[in-house]
């Protein structure tokens, strides 16, 4: 059974995650994580838990779903600064910035990653997410990265 204060921190950090995200980041697949509910610090909507001091966030809902997927490379992870999502690190010590654009921003994050290194912080690759494929041809950037488009999270290159 996982720690249930390791859990509730984790919420008040990241602000919101699907039960899913908690079964493979906290390796616990039989978990229901209903025991974090007791104490009023976390409230549950549908399959999303919810840091009572915080909001759903759908960006990080999506980097949540992009982080599980390297689940068994993570040697470590931490919420990023804007525009970056979530910073993580491969058990090989590959830096990683998870950078989510919505329709609003992402002509805004396409000149951030462009511009690329005075806008972000040093990583090694980028993994982009975008709500289409739209913005690929117009990305220009000088560190490797891989382009996602969600909820599918269907890569269109490596």
């Amino acid at each position: 059974m996982v720690d249930k204060l390791k859990v509730i921190n984790f919420l008040q950090d990241f602000g919101c995650a699907k039960i899913e995200h908690l079964k493979i980041l906290f390796n616990d697949s039989n978990n229901n994580f209903k025991n974090i509910l007791e104490n009023n610090m976390v409230s549950k909507k549908g399959d999303i838990f919810i840091h009572n001091t915080r909001k759903i966030d759908n960006n990080i809902l999506i980097a949540l779903d992009i982080l599980c997927k390297f689940k068994p490379r993570l040697s470590n992870y931490y919420l990023g600064y804007n525009p970056v999502a979530i910073t993580f690190l491969t058990k090989d010590n590959s830096m990683y910035h998870i950078i989510i654009a919505d329709e609003e921003n992402k002509k805004g994050i396409v000149k951030i990653v462009n511009s690329y290194p005075l806008s972000l912080p040093k990583a090694d690759k980028l993994i982009l997410a975008f709500p289409d494929g739209s913005e690929l041809e117009n990305i220009d950037c000088s560190i490797p990265f891989l382009y996602t488009t969600y909820p599918n999270l269907e890569i269109l290159n490596i």
